[in-house]
């Protein structure tokens, strides 16, 4: 069925000048106010860029899930108050530990998960006394299955890797690099949605194809899309002389986006009467996964 959800992510600006006493309130005021002018949108996502971490908190203003502070009732109000989702950058403590994090707040204002960055930076963030994450987490969500990745994890092949066999529905990137292409790599390969918040402009929302469906520029502070997250992805081997008769059959309540060059496409449900899955099992279609893993097994059997 149909899974329409709007999105937006905030691109970071500040007034703060890092590790000085009065940048923690200049950015809690800051995101307080961000978040003030995205109300009345009926969002169901909003994202924050890892400056809010950076700037916003030292090790020792660290929050707690248990012991909310002032950043993550921030959140946590807005969420409650606009019924949306936040993945929200924060510093968050377990224990001993200090981690560079995502906050995944849900409608009711409460903690739905957290993922903690795995791939800390060996200059700036490990000598700092952070502690590294340990693996890819995703967040069962009422809009869909969320994961989260944090700057210098964009990297990284072991983590991509873990979140290509969960099978995230929008991946979440708060970060103070931009990764250029490598966003793009990991949309595709997750078949997800790909979601940056940033501190210059260029950041916000990808589609499975690492295609930019908004983004953040000099006249938009905010990058903001509705998405549809009732989507498989298939090669066009196989599949492409079926793609006229489901066109016929219905019409615009199905939606096949086929790009150029990659050889594969992207079949939407655009209504509540079917999923692409039902579209996928009705006409014989063969999800891109399973024929990249055909292809192995046959190309393993011929050698």
């Amino acid at each position: 069925m149909a899974r329409f959800v709007k999105i937006a992510s905030v691109l970071f600006k500040t007034q703060a000048v890092r590790g000085t006493p009065e940048a923690h309130e200049i950015v809690l005021r800051e995101t307080a106010q961000a978040l003030e002018g995205l109300k009345g949108y009926h969002l169901d996502l909003v994202v924050f860029c890892e400056g809010v971490e950076a700037y916003c908190q030292s090790l020792e203003q660290a929050e707690a899930v248990d012991r909310p502070g002032p950043l993550l009732r921030v959140y946590s109000d807005f969420a409650r108050s606009q019924r949306c989702h936040v993945a929200g950058s924060i510093k968050l403590r377990e224990g001993r530990r200090v981690y560079n994090s995502i906050a995944f707040v849900g409608r009711d204002g409460s903690v739905l998960g957290t993922y903690h960055k795995v791939n800390l930076t060996a200059y700036g963030e490990i000598p700092a006394g952070l502690k590294s994450g340990t693996k890819a987490t995703i967040i069962e969500t009422d809009i869909g299955r969320l994961g989260g990745i944090v700057c210098f994890d964009l990297n990284f092949e072991e983590i991509r890797r873990q979140y290509r066999a969960l099978r995230p529905d929008i991946l979440v990137f708060p970060s103070m690099y931009h990764g250029g292409f490598m966003q793009q790599l990991w949309a595709y390969e997750c078949q997800s949605y790909f979601v940056s918040a940033l501190p210059f402009i260029g950041g916000g929302i990808l589609d499975p194809f690492g295609r930019a469906v908004a983004l953040t520029d000099c006249y938009n502070s905010v990058a903001r899309a509705t998405v549809n997250l009732d989507r498989v992805m298939v090669h066009l081997d196989c599949n492409w002389d079926k793609f006229p008769q489901i066109e016929r059959k219905y019409a615009d309540e199905v939606k096949i986006d086929i790009p150029p060059h990659l050889g594969s496409a992207l079949i939407f449900s655009q209504t509540d009467k079917r999923s692409a899955m039902d579209v996928v099992r009705e006409f014989g279609l063969e999800l891109l996964d399973d024929y990249f893993e055909r292809s192995l097994k046959a190309n393993a059997e011929n050698r």
